[in-house]
This record gives structure tokens, C-alpha cells and sequence, in this order.
């Protein structure tokens, strides 16, 4: 067995987990019950080995793979010497907290005659528990995760061993129905039944989105696919649904991020307002308001969805890793770093919804207030920064920047609602952080702010100062920024991070947010038509529905880095936004980045 192209997988999901279907029609990627529980199905990490659940016609010709409409159905279409199938894929969305989980499968063919092939074989726990399948009248049972799991099918499965096969002819108008549920019998769902009901959810919340403008399909696609990276228990999001996919094919950079990292989801719940969506933000500031309960103050910069606070990494050697790019990942090692711009995001998606209409309680502001005061106490400190370097801390330029933000939205929804807050300190030390930043980050030979007081390295994170307000976008020193961060950092419309040593070996492809960011300062600076050109060249690295890496390699395009990335999306949302606005000479709110 082979890896397909990374971006030639859709993504399901049901709210609680995820899954990747290839354009092969196998289903390759499957945590179960949550996003960060061990996987059922893990070919996307170890084609052999890792476990898949295969259900497509023998002898294809052709493939394609897209969504059904404005849904999180997929639909592969086959083509074979001899006729034509569709297949389906979804999980039924749910918000109750319980190990009930869906995930239906449907082949029709469409035209001619088929031979179907099924191979089922799941590998629990990151393939290194065993499994026993067991027939019965209406599939397979086995038990994984310490749950009881069923496979329903409408035609019989052959059991070998630890794997199950299928092999079914099929005429047009004539389908395979298969469903796999976890957790204990429950009443039976017709497939028609549950992608009604799966679709309409889907339609329904699509359905509210308040974007009108150009690039629509893009962006509501965005909006369907931040929202299936929403845990629904808790209101938790994590960064991506995925591990380990490698950030250079054949490298060491492969991390874990299906955790809530505070930053990701802040700049998250900002893409969802812009759309329109304020409930997402009201569950996660619940969520965060608990974990303060519940861990204490400070925030963590990174929490499980469940509110978990140890997250220590592990490698799973006896996988191979996507095309053999070792180790593979579980858990992340930056959980207990330093990374003081945390607070800017977080305090930041507050200011604005606190804007929604008075939606914060006076606890969530409490916890708002204490991490503005640990602002106050540790701005000047070093730390790892947004890019989580693993060598020593540095003052990070970006960190500061986010410490200025806390200070500011803090002082403004104090200002707004009337609470009480600190005011002498909180504004003395705003304007001190926009001193230190304006004397220490500032390298005349270099002519640009960069990654650290300590270095004259370009960092393209930087790219936000103007887009947070700290400084005009005409500002001499920001116009420089820019232009030496799009020679020196660009290739073509994509832009990468950094190119600093960062104490790991090997490569790593271009980051989509930060071609984004470029967009948006681009566009905000007034060079709108090279804005909107970048704008349409990046949505070219887009998979066939819509969905996109943490990375590309700018060489070939290939995608790179885990899938599908939030922050790609959050990118995209934003910079359409403002592309939108700046059309209509519109001013851009001050904190749609942060």
C-alpha cells in the first residue's frame, strides 16, 4: 500500500472526532471517541501497518472527491472498465458527552456492473493493541478503547484473523450500507435517515453565515471546516484534527496538535465572528472560565480537550510515519513551555465578544483580569514565542507584541463595561511595552522589526503589528517590515515563517497563515490588486474540497504539515474579510488578528 497526496483525503467528522477518507476510498485516519484519543485507523502514518478500512470497486480507472454541497458528507466518485459508484462518507454531528459514535459508509453503483472490495481492519490504539473481530447476522463486533464496537453492514464481511474482507458485485441501483458504532446498542438509523438529518444540521448552520462577497464557496467552506474542529462537550478547538503529518516529507518536524492551544482557538472563535457565529464563542469561554476553576490562574498556553494538563509527548516507533517522515508524535512537547503572546488572543477574542452584547460574566472577567495582571508582572521575560522554539528563550518580539494586545483589549472592555481594573498600571505599562517594542525590536541595518531583541532575524509573524493597531499600516517602519519580510521570507504568494536556525534539523515547507497575514498587510497598506492577486494564487493550494495543509512546499505545491490546518483557515477568513472592506474603502476592525 501507498500514501496518497495528503490533500487528497476529505475530512468527517461528528463533532467529538475526526476521520480522513482518501480518494481510494479508505478511510485512514480515526481517532475514536475524541480527536486526541489513540486511533482506530492510522494507514495515513503507517500505509501497512497503522490499519484502514478500505470499501471501494476493484480495477479503478478513475477517482475524484469532493463535498456533497455545503455539508461535511464526502462523495468519491470511481470509474472502472466496466461502470461508474458513488460513495458516501459522514458521521452524524452530536453535542452529549457519551462514547456513542456513527460513522456510515455508502456505495452505489451508479452505472454498469462492479466488482466491490472491502478490507476492515482496525488497529486500536495506535495499532498496538490486538483486535478480535467476530461475525454476526448483521456484520462484525470487536472491542477497542475499552469500548464495544459494531460494524453494520448490509452484505456479509469474511473474518481473517485481525482483518475482515468484503468482495460484492453489484448492479446499477444497487449499494452497499456499512455503519460502524462504538458504545452500547442503541435504537438502529437508517443510512437515508441519518444523512438527512446529518446534511440539514450541516445546511442549517452554513446556513447563518453572514459572509457575502467574493471567494463565498472558500470561505464557507472554511467556516464547515473550523467548526468540525470544535470538541462540542466542552467547546474546546483544536489546532488540527491530525498527527505527525510531516512538515517536510521524510523529516523529524512532525507534532501533535490535536490539543487546544489558547492562541489557535482565540483566533479561531475571531474567524467565527466575522461569520457571524457567537455560540462557539460563549461555550469556549465557559470551557476556559472552568479550566481557571479548575487549574488556577495563569492560563496554560495549551490544554486537552477535556481540560488535561499533562500532555507530555511520546514517539511510536514501530510506525513508519507518512512516507517514512519519523518518529510519529502523540501528545506535545511544548504543553509546559513559556509563551507569554498567549495572552494577546485570548484577551483579544474577549474584546470581541464582549462587543457580541455584554457576554462576559463577572468570573470570565475575573480570569481576564488575572492574566492582564500576570501580563503587567512578566512582559520584559523571555520566552519560547508563537513558533515554540525548542532551544534557549529569547525576548521575543511577536510575544511582546501579544503583551501589548492583552494590555489594551483589557483596558477596553474594562473601559466598556466599567469594571474595576488597575488603570494607572495598566496604562502606564501599555505604553511602556509599545516603547520597548518601538526601541528594542526596531534594526536600522536590517531596516525592520525582527524575531527577537536579541537577533536580526526576520520573523513573519511580525506581520500583524499593523493589522492589531500598534502602528499604521503606512508607517514607514511597518512599509519596511513588510517589504523585507516578502524578499527575504517570500516565495511567490506564500510566505514562510522564519529561516533561523531553530535548534531542529531538516526543512519545512511555507506557512499559509503567514502568506495570509501578507495578504492582509498588503491589502491594508492600499496595494489591493497585488493583494487580491496573492489572495487567489494561495486558494490555488487548496485540496479539490476546499480544505487546507499548515504548510506547502513552494517547489511543487505539495502540502505539507498536519490537515486540515485551522490556522490555514483562519487565514483565509480573515484576509477575505479584509480584502472585502478594503474594496469598499471599509475600515477593518482593530483586532480581527491577534
Amino acid at each position: 500500500m501507498s500514501y496518497l497526496p495528503i490533500n487528497q483525503h476529505g475530512l468527517i467528522g461528528d463533532l467529538h472526532t475526526a476521520a480522513l477518507v482518501g480518494c481510494d476510498g479508505r478511510v485512514v485516519w480515526l481517532p475514536w471517541p475524541r480527536f486526541d484519543s489513540p486511533s482506530l485507523f492510522a494507514a495515513l502514518l503507517d500505509a501497512a501497518n497503522g490499519g484502514d478500512w478500505l470499501l471501494a470497486p476493484a480495477a479503478i480507472t478513475a477517482s475524484e472527491q469532493e463535498y456533497d454541497g455545503e455539508t461535511a458528507i464526502v462523495r468519491t466518485r470511481f470509474t472502472t472498465a466496466t461502470g461508474q459508484a458513488e460513495l458516501e462518507d459522514w458521521m452524524p454531528p452530536w453535542d452529549g458527552d457519551a462514547p456513542e459514535h456513527d460513522l456510515y459508509r455508502v456505495l452505489r453503483c451508479t452505472a454498469g456492473t462492479l466488482a466491490v472490495h472491502g478490507r476492515f481492519a482496525p488497529r486500536p490504539d495506535y495499532a498496538r493493541q490486538p483486535v478480535a473481530l467476530n461475525a454476526d447476522d448483521n456484520g462484525l463486533r470487536f472491542e477497542a478503547h475499552e469500548l464495544p464496537f459494531h460494524l453494520e453492514s448490509s452484505h456479509p464481511w469474511q473474518v481473517h484473523g485481525d482483518s475482515a474482507t468484503l468482495h460484492v458485485n453489484l448492479q446499477a441501483g444497487e449499494s452497499i450500507v456499512c455503519v460502524l458504532r462504538s458504545g452500547p446498542p442503541g435504537i438502529p438509523t437508517d443510512a437515508a435517515t441519518a444523512r438527512e438529518r446529518t446534511a440539514r444540521f450541516w445546511q442549517e448552520w452554513i446556513g447563518r453565515c453572514t459572509y457575502a462577497g467574493p471567494w463565498q464557496a472558500a470561505v464557507r467552506r472554511s467556516a464547515i471546516t473550523l467548526k468540525l474542529l470544535v470538541y462540542a462537550p466542552s467547546g474546546a478547538i483544536v489546532a488540527a484534527p491530525t498527527t505527525s503529518l510531516p512538515e517536510w516529507i521524510g523529516g523529524v518536524r512532525n507534532w501533535d496538535y490535536r490539543y487546544t492551544w489558547l492562541r489557535d482557538a482565540s483566533l479561531t472563535l475571531l474567524a467565527f465572528y466575522q461569520l457571524g457565529y457567537h455560540a462557539e464563542a460563549y461555550h469556549f469561554f465557559a470551557w476556559l472560565g472552568a479550566q481557571a476553576q479548575r487549574h488556577g490562574t495563569p492560563l496554560r498556553l495549551m490544554y486537552g480537550i477535556g481540560g488535561e494538563l499533562e500532555l507530555a509527548e511520546q514517539t511510536l516507533d514501530h510506525l513508519d510515519g507518512y512516507r517514512e517522515s519519523r518518529p510519529v508524535r502523540i501528545g506535545n512537547g511544548a504543553f509546559d513551555q513559556r509563551q507569554l503572546d498567549i495572552y494577546g488572543p485570548v484577551v483579544g477574542a474577549a474584546y470581541l465578544y464582549e462587543q457580541q452584547g455584554d457576554l462576559l460574566t463577572p468570573a470570565q472577567w475575573q480570569t481576564l483580569h488575572d492574566e492582564v495582571n500576570y501580563v503587567c508582572d512578566h512582559w520584559q521575560e523571555p520566552d519560547h514565542g508563537i513558533w515554540e522554539i525548542r532551544g534557549p528563550m529569547q525576548q521575543h518580539t511577536y510575544s511582546r507584541l501579544m503583551c501589548w494586545v492583552a494590555l489594551d483589549r483589557g483596558i477596553r472592555i474594562a473601559d466598556h463595561e466599567g469594571w474595576p481594573y488597575e488603570r494607572e498600571r495598566w496604562h502606564q505599562v501599555r505604553a511602556a511595552i509599545h516603547a520597548d517594542i518601538l526601541a528594542q525590536a526596531w534594526h536600522e541595518e536590517v531596516q525592520a522589526f525582527t524575531m527577537s531583541y536579541e537577533s536580526a532575524e526576520l520573523d513573519a509573524s511580525l506581520l500583524t503589528m499593523a493589522l492589531v493597531g500598534f502602528l499604521p499600516p503606512d508607517d514607514p517602519r511597518m512599509v519596511a517590515t513588510v517589504e523585507q519580510i516578502d524578499q527575504q521570507l517570500g516565495r511567490g504568494p506564500l510566505v514562510y515563517r522564519y529561516r533561523t536556525d531553530d535548534h531542529l534539523p531538516g526543512d519545512e515547507g511555507a506557512f499559509l497563515l503567514c502568506s495570509f497575514w501578507m495578504v492582509e498587510a498588503l491589502a491594508r497598506m492600499g496595494r489591493l490588486e497585488e493583494a487580491e492577486q496573492r489572495f487567489r494564487q494561495l486558494l490555488d493550494y487548496a485540496s479539490p474540497h476546499g480544505l487546507l495543509a499548515e504548510e506547502v512546499d513552494p517547489a511543487d505545491g505539495t502540502a505539507l504539515g498536519n490537515y486540515p490546518q485551522a490556522f490555514s483557515h483562519i487565514g483565509l477568513v480573515n484576509s477575505a474579510f479584509t480584502l472585502l472592506r478594503a474594496r469598499h474603502n471599509q475600515a477593518a476592525p482593530i483586532s480581527t488578528n491577534v
